[in-house]
């Protein structure tokens, strides 16, 4: 078999000239001979449609070599883009300056945030504030209301007692007053942003009405548990009653008198008549002797009329009731008066120079005033 020249084949001829283009150009057109490959797309099953198996053409030796190169895709070519050192730099000084400006506004967001967050706090306790002294105005007015009104009972009450009658009506009604403001009152109503001098105002204001409070207690019940002894005392001026008496004997440098209380206390005078001892009526006199406890012993002694009245044995002598008061006062009436100038004080305050004192009344009315300022300005 004769050997025949093979044929010269220009390869680059059958495959043809690849184009290279940017990612952006145009598409790259596939080598002569190999179909186009579909377009890539879902198929029945969802996925991506397989490249068809390239067709080799069994006259050309060298299909096989085509077919290989077809079926590699073709890849874009990096595009190097050379800058120089100025834009570098400059793309540098930009980078920096967004990245400081980015900090300045974080910056700034966040003091803004700040100061709204913190307008915002002070704006509701501003709020909070202006509603507690609303609160309060109207409290203390109620407070100021019960505080008149046990002035006022007190104030019968002690013209009573001047009138020597007992003021029954008016402890009654002592039970049913109370003054309705403590501490309590000025929790949750926004004190810390009233002045100093107010919130000290506030306070001692508190103190005071439960002050009160407390010693109107005091009095009354003083004068419901001691209503016999304060009636009995009472009557002393309209329809006395001897209840002391003294005694003379023997001092280390003289006569002097004890005091003596009586078994039980008499009339000191009375226009209504009396039956003796065989039942007749006479006029009212004094008891003539008296029975006195010494010791385990009970002495009978006389009342002195005349003559010396060390005699022979200690002999009474009553004391005028008019005095008792002023000698001997009862701790009942002591302790009442007491009770009394001292919810006098609490009310109405002192004016003593030295111990000068705002009353609860009054002080009152200033807080009243104050608080109602508050916003206005």
């Amino acid at each position: 078999m004769s050997e025949q020249k093979k044929p010269k084949i220009d390869l680059k001829a059958r495959l043809g000239k690849k184009s290279v283009a940017a990612p952006t150009g145009p598409a790259i057109p596939p080598p002569v001979g190999i179909p186009k490959p579909p377009a890539m797309g879902g198929g029945r099953g969802g996925g991506p449609s397989q490249p068809p198996p390239a067709r080799i053409d069994g006259s050309n030796p060298y299909a096989a070599v085509e077919a290989v190169h077809a079926a590699r895709a073709p890849e874009p070519q990096a595009i190097k883009v050379e800058m120089s050192e100025e834009v570098v730099q400059e793309q540098k000084k930009a980078k920096k300056r967004s990245l400081v400006i980015a900090a300045i506004i974080a910056t700034l967001t966040f003091g803004l945030g700040t100061t709204l967050g913190g307008s915002m706090e002070r704006g509701k306790g501003a709020t909070a504030a202006l509603e507690g002294a609303q609160a309060l105005v109207k409290e203390i007015e109620a407070a100021d209301q019960e505080a008149d009104k046990l002035n006022e009972v007190l104030g019968k009450a002690a013209e009573k007692l001047g009138k020597s009658e007992y003021p029954a009506e008016e402890v009654t009604a002592l039970g049913a007053i109370n003054i309705p403001f403590d501490g309590g009152n000025l929790t949750d109503k926004g004190i810390g942003r009233f002045r100093r001098d107010m919130v000290t105002q506030l306070i001692t204001y508190a103190n005071r009405a439960q002050k009160a409070n407390e010693q109107k207690e005091k009095i009354q019940n003083l004068l419901a548990g001691s209503k016999g002894a304060i009636t009995e005392l009472l009557q002393q001026k309209t329809d006395p009653k001897i209840r002391w008496s003294v005694f003379v004997v023997n001092g280390p440098m003289g006569p002097w008198a004890n005091m003596q209380l009586l078994p039980a206390p008499f009339a000191a005078t009375s226009k209504t008549k009396v039956k003796d001892k065989d039942g007749k009526e006479k006029d009212y006199e004094w008891p003539a002797d008296f029975p006195i406890k010494d010791g385990q012993q009970t002495l009978n002694l006389k009342r002195y009329k005349s003559g010396d009245p060390m005699g022979s044995e200690p002999q009474i002598i009553p004391v005028a009731p008019m005095t008792e008061s002023s000698v001997c006062p009862s701790t009942t009436i002591v302790k009442l008066r007491q009770e009394l100038v001292e919810m006098q004080t609490v009310l109405k305050g002192d004016a003593t120079p030295g111990q000068e004192k705002e009353g609860l009344l009054q002080l009152g009315e200033q807080v009243v005033q104050a608080l109602k300022k508050i916003g206005t300005g």
